[in-house]
């Protein structure tokens, strides 16, 4: 039967997964209804040879039509995407109408409409379509200014796809700015207004009130309304064109575009050149995109390898380069189809951690590079270095690609970009770039005392809320001032000025992180593996297979675990988790949204399911740095993908199909949780906790009291799902081991230790599980508040948060979650030392305990540290803040603790700009966004580093400007992480 099972589980995946790859890689069908002749006749015609033109692009198919009579039954449902160029909302036909509405309230089909588009009334004989009507916010039109008027537009809504890359302000010129019987607002979610006071010429054709772009929230297709949408001069403008694009690609589910002139780069080409120095014309690399040798690596990860490495080294005199703090150079590469990059290294005498620079090489155009190389040694520079890895093809069929460099300079600036300590990033405020969410604290820091500060209302340019600058109580050694207006909670769009510091436009708002969402989403989506992702890589790995009882089976799915191609099926299974949990959050308010969470999610459940390999044996992962040719049975098929059979791992896939059985009410998904949670139990009862084997999979560092809390927890997520007691016992019992490994005494209490023996706390330093006992306690909490041990549960849970409250003290006023108390000696648990640190050094012990000094002394045994102790290269605190912030959720959640909340909430605010480098850790989101280490799938809107690390052996935060891992190296735990947390504030 389980054999039966499980056969049928893997056949149905493999059909669904088939089925979602043939949908993704089909080219799209656009259906445009363009109005005919009339005043308007400039703007469709410019409108339709534009879209004729991203169609080449972005690869979709167009049918244009000018009668909507001419729709068939049936018709909507063949295309993707319907973009009303112009078309009103009448004359069409009684079938269409209806069909277009089904599709609609379904999301079957994807809408952007423009500004005949809300000609709601009666016209030429037609009765107002009161569905479309509803649909647009419930107007009816009113007016318009028909001599026309420019107009200034103010983004409402930065975050949301459409949005992307637009200025917050920006000029419409000649358009008729329609006015109806009252605002859409209410109605629908507002990306954009028009300042009506900047109309010219001065009309009194007027709303007040007056929303131009904006989307409803409430139907299930991705749709947005541009109200402007008169003049064929808009193709001219370059954020009409932007937002237009956004919706295209949005609507039809396509990567998001980078645009570049909000990054961190950008902003440091505008940078006062000091002083020049030009030390090399012209270089060329040809790099080939195969060498016709298998690419081999190490014996215990042979596939985490590249095929070569074709470079070029501008050889120096050790030339002592102290005066210059940048290298810039312009580069270019003739590759026709995905990802292109290259390295830049300093080769000196002093050797630094930070590796070389990695460059993604965008187009075929000439790029300007800057680097700021002013946190390297190099007084004792021997060569520069550029290189690029052979990875093989991705989508391209270059045999050759060629990268052409030129004008090599160094260059010195006079205020180098900030790359360590607390002090704030000078000429700015750290904030939330992406905004506020409307409850909870609001604060902003600035360098010094401070002084008055005004919050101003964009919309209005009134001051809404003014305060003075608050002292802080900190333990940071540097002097800040605090900006707080928890107070004011009225939703808008608003900016922060304090002497001559003014910030860029953020929304406060109950949604105002939504737009985060977006983004991440599109990251993970464009880690995809086994799948083609448009204009990255067609369909991969297929060919990458794990080998178990005389079968070989395809580990082609899931996603690419990072920069690299490598993959954990764990860490699938963590995504999956957190992609439902942000579906389930979002499902009842932001169905668009929740649509592609579940879609995606979808996608992990197949990999999980797709990599049983029967009587708890699972495909487990595997390292991987280059492209195959994707074809089974040729030279270059993998076939050393891991396996483990792991009780660990099968209660947290137990635990995550019970969780997407309960929320998706799939049957046959409990019956492979069940099953799973079976092999873990009975591996368990045979064998007792898993020793784990494999270094490079993140089960590794797992320590008995986490382990058993994922024991708890999986039991009480399959009592939910069957309700038999059974579990609920299990549940009871599994946690009583890591209750005994809770410090309840003694003035800092609620950490939890490795075991019993408490020679040593629980750490993370890259992957982190930091929430899972506080999952298991609330789990138990919520579904047996009877048991006798409830006290001792709730207990737990109250010491755990008392913990954090006592902890986050030494951050402030920052709220970045520290690493949390260390004690002496550490190192006397010699296994878990050597678990959490990977390949440490010698002195390893002699450093531990220097790092330990840098922190808090609590007492002659006990230190805080604001970042973890580590000592190699897997450094960057990202999981860790996410993952003690969904660990507060928790317990705010539960204990109804606002403290806990604000501990959490921080974690995302520190996330997005409110760090002492002021910069936004997700790409594409708010500004001051970094390069990051996305070495195979190029940059990517939403993707998520590592995490900021600290510098050296100091308690110190630090974030290099070198783009290199570990530290900037994009990863799915991060994005995934981002998920679960922010979640937690969106369920109703």
């Amino acid at each position: 039967m389980n054999k039966k099972l499980l056969s049928k589980w893997i056949t149905t995946a493999l059909l669904l997964f088939c089925c979602t790859i043939n949908t993704e890689a089909r080219t799209q069908k656009v259906l445009v209804l363009a109005e005919p002749g009339g005043q308007h006749e400039a703007f469709t015609q410019t409108g339709l040879r534009w879209l004729h033109q991203q169609a080449e692009v972005m690869n979709f198919d167009i049918t244009a039509l000018e009668d909507c009579k001419k729709l068939k039954t049936g018709d909507i449902a063949n295309y993707d995407l319907i973009i009303q160029l112009n078309y009103p909302p009448y004359t069409w036909s009684e079938a269409s109408a209806k069909e277009f509405e089904q599709a609609i309230d379904n999301g079957t089909v994807a809408w952007v409409g423009f500004h005949h588009a809300s000609l709601l009334g009666e016209f030429d004989g037609n009765s107002m379509w009161e569905w479309f009507s509803d649909f647009l916010g419930g107007i009816r039109f009113q007016n318009y200014i028909a001599e026309t008027a420019d107009g200034e537009v103010t983004v409402e809504d930065p975050g949301h796809p459409i949005m992307s890359g637009v200025n917050p302000r920006f000029i419409i010129k000649e358009d008729e700015w329609y006015t109806y019987d009252k605002s859409p607002r209410q109605n629908v979610h507002v990306l954009a207004s028009v300042d009506e006071s900047t109309y010219q010429p001065v009309s009194n054709v007027t709303m007040n009130d007056h929303p131009v772009i904006w989307t409803n929230p409430k139907k299930a297709a991705r749709n947005v309304y541009f109200q402007i949408g008169h003049s064929a001069s808009l193709f001219k403008n370059p954020d009409f064109v932007r937002m237009f694009t956004n919706a295209i690609l949005w609507g039809l589910n396509l990567p998001m575009r980078c645009y570049d002139e909000a990054s961190l780069e950008t902003l440091l080409k505008t940078q006062t050149i000091l002083a020049t120095k030009p030390i090399l014309g012209r270089m060329m690399l040809a790099v080939p995109t195969n060498t016709g040798k298998r690419a081999i690596g190490t014996a215990d990860d042979p596939d985490y390898a590249v095929y070569g490495t074709c470079s070029k080294t501008l050889a120096l005199k050790e030339h002592n380069l102290k005066k210059w703090n940048r290298l810039s150079f312009d580069i270019r590469s003739d590759l026709n189809a995905g990802v292109a990059n290259v390295n830049i290294a300093l080769e000196t005498k002093q050797p630094s951690d930070l590796g070389a620079h990695l460059v993604n090489v965008k187009g075929n155009d000439w790029q300007h590079v800057v680097y700021q190389i002013e946190e390297l040694p190099r007084n004792q520079v021997t060569g520069i270095r550029i290189y690029t890895d052979i990875k093989g093809r991705n989508l391209s069929k270059q045999d050759t690609i060629h990268y052409e460099i030129r004008n090599l300079r160094l260059e010195r600036v006079k205020v180098p970009e900030k790359v360590s300590g607390w002090q704030v990033a000078t000429g700015h405020i750290a904030y939330s770039m992406s905004g506020y969410l409307t409850t909870g604290r609001k604060t902003a820091i600035v360098n010094g005392t401070g002084g008055t500060f005004r919050l101003i209302n964009e919309l209005n340019h009134q001051v809404v809320y003014e305060g003075t600058t608050i002292k802080p109580d900190t333990t940071l050694d540097c002097p800040l001032s605090v900006i707080d207006f928890s107070n004011f909670c009225q939703e808008g769009i608003y900016s922060l000025a304090i002497g001559t510091l003014h910030t860029k436009p953020f929304p406060i708002s109950q949604h105002a992180l939504d737009g985060t969402m977006w983004k991440v989403l599109n990251f993970i989506r464009c880690q995809r593996c086994g799948d083609t992702v448009a204009g990255i890589h067609g369909r991969c790995h297929i060919d990458v297979f794990c080998d178990h009882e005389g079968k070989s089976h395809s580990y082609g799915g899931g996603w690419h675990d990072a920069g690299d191609l490598s993959q954990q099926t764990l860490q699938t299974g963590d995504v999956t988790y957190a992609l439902l949990e942000a579906y389930q959050a979002c499902r009842q308010n932001s169905p668009q949204l929740a649509t592609l969470l579940l879609r995606e999610a979808k996608h992990g459940l197949h990999q999980i399911v797709g990599t049983r390999l029967g009587n708890g044996w699972r495909a487990s992962s595997i390292g991987l740095l280059h492209w195959t040719d994707g074809i089974a049975g040729t030279a270059d098929d993998i076939h050393t993908v891991r396996k483990q059979h792991l009780s660990f791992d099968n209660y947290l896939y137990a635990a995550y199909e019970a969780f997407a059985a309960i929320i998706m009410n799939d049957s046959q998904l409990k019956q492979v949780a069940i099953e799973d949670f079976r092999y873990a139990d009975e591996q368990f009862q045979r064998k007792g906790i898993d020793t784990f084997n494999i270094m490079m999979e993140h089960n590794y560092n797992t320590s008995k009291a986490t382990w058993m809390a994922a024991a708890s927890w999986s039991a009480s997520m399959l009592y939910r799902l069957t309700g038999e007691t059974v579990y609920a016992e299990k549940a009871a019992r599994y946690i009583q081991y890591t209750l005994d490994c809770q410090e309840q005494t003694g003035h800092y209490t609620g950490y939890f230790y490795r075991d019993k023996t408490r020679k040593a706390i629980v750490h993370y330093i890259h992957q982190s599980r930091e929430q899972l006992p506080i999952q298991a306690l609330v789990a138990l909490c919520e579904d047996q508040p009877t048991h006798t041990d409830f006290g001792r549960w709730k207990k737990a849970i109250t010491l755990y948060g008392q913990y954090l409250k006592h902890t986050a003290t030494v951050t402030q006023p920052y709220g970045m979650a520290p690493s949390g108390i260390y004690q002496k000696e550490e190192y006397s648990d010699h296994d878990g030392f050597d678990r959490l640190h990977l390949w440490a050094p010698k002195n390893a012990q002699q450093r531990f305990n220097f790092q330990l000094q840098e922190g808090i002394k609590v007492d002659d045994s006990h230190f805080i540290r604001r970042f973890p102790i580590w000592f190699s290269i897997f450094n960057g605190n990202e999981a860790i803040i996410l993952s003690t912030g969904k660990a507060a959720a928790l317990c705010g959640k539960y204990l109804n603790d606002k403290a806990l909340f604000d501990i959490a909430r921080e974690q995302l605010y520190w996330t997005v700009g409110k760090n002492p480098f002021c910069q936004s850790l997700i790409y594409g989101e708010g500004h001051r966004y970094p390069r990051q280490d996305s070495f195979s799938s190029g940059e990517l809107v939403g993707e998520m580093p590592v995490g900021i690390r600290s510098i050296g052996d100091h308690d110190v935060p630090y974030f290099p400007m070198t783009n290199n891992a570990c530290y900037k190296e994009v990863w799915l735990t991060s994005a995934g992480k981002w998920l679960s947390l922010i979640a937690d504030f969106l369920t109703p």
